[in-house]
């Protein structure tokens, strides 16, 4: 039996009743249910909402400040979310930036690239090419070439072009050979330095040929081979300029050892030959610098050695690329 009955109304929705009988208090809370979910579900989407906001001002450091009666959103560029974009940003910039300016330098630096013969034959064709000349050591060479009727590739160096070197490559041209960008310095230290560097003492070689003979030349040799420990810091991006430009590099798969150490003419002989069988088209790497006088007086034996094997010889610009790391 109810005694007594308190109605206490919290809400629109919130009604809650207090009655009294012999039992003690009784509490009973009613609401509409309908309007209930909306206002809770409403509740809801402002927390969350709030506490959105709060993370995003802890993340990219916004904050929202007072000016005169206004609110006015504040970018905070002491957080460790702004440091570190603007830090990435500035790389970027840097990157994008110093890309563009080796790729501006000598805009007449480009050359039409190399078209492999695509020989359906099945010949064995040898390629010999000469690393670090011309020399008066070259002038020996390339009357044993004509002797034999033999077409080579010489990759030269720059600054060991003198008056009797421009002739040489004068000859080169005549006689039929290839010629290919050596560098003009060799010096490690300097070419490999940056993208930059190898350009600039690139184009000085490239320029002196061609003023020499009148050919742009469109094949080249990296010093110590295209895979080696000097230019590891910049390899990958120098190799993508030197492509962009037309140029085409060749390395090589057998080698005479001769400006290792001291070596004989034996040895010399023996390091061509002992690989020879194992390439159909083998590139062999010999120096005519001015210290290899042992290449220049083995020269006749190595060639009459590798006809009598059944090659014949051409230049490397008309083979396709063999590269170090992509063969």
């Amino acid at each position: 039996m109810v005694t007594g009955c308190i109605h206490v109304l919290v809400t629109p929705v919130l009604h809650i009743i207090i009655e009294k009988d012999s039992g003690g208090l009784q509490i009973r809370i009613k609401m509409r249910e309908k309007k209930c979910k909306f206002i809770l579900f409403g509740i809801l989407m402002v927390l969350t909402l709030r506490l959105c906001f709060i993370n995003y001002k802890a993340v990219t450091g916004v904050t929202i400040e007072e000016k005169g009666n206004e609110p006015v959103t504040v970018w905070n560029t002491d957080s460790d979310a702004q440091r570190k974009a603007i830090v990435e940003n500035e790389r970027i910039r840097v990157d994008v930036d110093t890309k563009k300016s080796y790729m501006k330098l000598y805009p007449d630096l480009y050359v039409e690239s190399i078209k492999p013969v695509i020989s359906l034959e099945k010949k064995k064709i040898a390629y010999l090419s000469f690393d670090d000349g011309p020399s008066h050591i070259t002038s020996e060479i390339l009357d044993t070439l004509s002797n034999y009727q033999v077409k080579a590739t010489f990759f030269v160096l720059g600054c060991t072009i003198t008056a009797e070197g421009e002739e040489c490559l004068k000859e080169m041209v005549e006689q039929g050979h290839a010629i290919g960008i050596h560098t003009y310095s060799h010096n490690y230290k300097n070419i490999y330095s940056s993208v930059e560097a190898f350009l600039k003492d690139f184009y000085q070689d490239y320029l002196l040929i061609y003023e020499t003979t009148g050919i742009k030349v469109n094949i080249f040799r990296f010093p110590w081979g295209s895979y080696n420990t000097y230019n590891k810091g910049i390899r990958d991006e120098l190799i993508a300029e030197m492509e962009r430009r037309g140029f085409t590099y060749y390395d090589w798969n057998i080698s005479a050892e001769d400006s290792v150490g001291t070596p004989s003419e034996y040895r010399i002989k023996s390091n061509v030959l002992k690989d020879l069988d194992s390439y159909r088209n083998p590139i062999i790497l010999m120096h005519d610098s001015s210290v290899n006088k042992l290449t220049a007086k083995t020269l006749p034996d190595i060639l009459k050695s590798i006809q009598e094997k059944g090659y014949v010889f051409d230049t490397l610009n008309h083979r396709e690329p063999y590269q170090f790391g992509r063969h």
